[in-house]
C-alpha cells in the first residue's frame, strides 16, 4: 500500500488499509489453511492532490456553477495533473505492465447513511502499451475522469436528493 500526497485516502482506500493492518495479521492460517487471502498491490493519491489539481488548473470556479457533463469532462481533459504526483505516477507506471483499476476513493463515498456506491467513476485501463509515455498518457487520462465524476451531474443529483453539500466533497484515487 503506497500512498501519494497528504490528506484523506477515502473509504475504499481506507477499507484496503483496514484490512492489510488490521483484520490480516490477525487471521489464524492454522485455523484456515484452505483459506488465502491477499490484497492488491495499491496505490492511493491523497485529497490533496485533487485540491492542487483543482487549483492549478482553476477549476473551482466551473464546478460551482451548472455546467454539463460534457463541459466538465472536457475541462479536465484539458488540464494537467500537480507536477508533484507527475514524477510519482512516471515511476509507478515505469514499474507496472499489468491492467489497472483507477478508482474513486472520495471522502463521502462510504457514508453509512448516503453510500454514494456507483456514483462516480471507475477507469479500468489495460496497461500493455510497449512504452512508459503511453502507458503514463491513459493513466493520466483515467485520473483526470475519475476527477471529473466528481462533479457529473449524477454527483450533483445525488447530493441534492440527500441533502449533502456537495463542496465538501473532495476525491482520492486508488490504483
Amino acid at each position: 500500500f503506497t500512498r501519494m500526497g497528504a490528506g484523506g485516502i477515502g473509504g475504499k482506500a481506507a477499507g484496503l488499509l483496514l484490512l492489510q493492518q488490521e483484520f490480516l495479521p490477525r487471521l489464524d492460517r492454522d485455523e484456515f489453511p484452505e483459506l488465502r487471502i491477499s490484497l492488491p498491490r495499491s496505490v492511493v493519491i491523497g485529497t490533496s492532490m485533487f485540491e492542487a489539481f483543482m487549483d492549478l488548473n482553476d477549476l473551482w470556479e466551473l464546478v460551482r456553477g451548472n455546467p454539463s457533463d460534457q463541459r466538465i469532462a472536457d475541462a479536465f481533459m484539458r488540464a494537467h495533473l500537480p507536477p508533484e504526483l507527475v514524477g510519482d505516477l512516471r515511476d509507478l507506471i515505469s514499474q507496472v505492465h499489468a491492467p489497472l483499476a483507477v478508482r474513486s476513493s472520495s471522502l463521502l463515498e462510504d457514508d453509512l447513511d448516503h453510500p454514494f456506491a456507483g456514483v462516480y467513476s471507475t477507469k479500468m485501463i489495460p496497461n500493455n502499451q510497449p512504452d512508459t509515455d503511453s502507458r503514463f498518457r491513459c493513466l493520466d487520462e483515467a485520473i483526470r475522469f475519475v476527477y471529473a465524476t466528481t462533479f457529473f451531474a449524477s454527483a450533483r443529483d445525488y447530493f441534492r436528493a440527500t441533502g449533502l453539500d456537495h463542496r465538501q466533497e473532495r476525491m482520492a484515487i486508488l490504483i
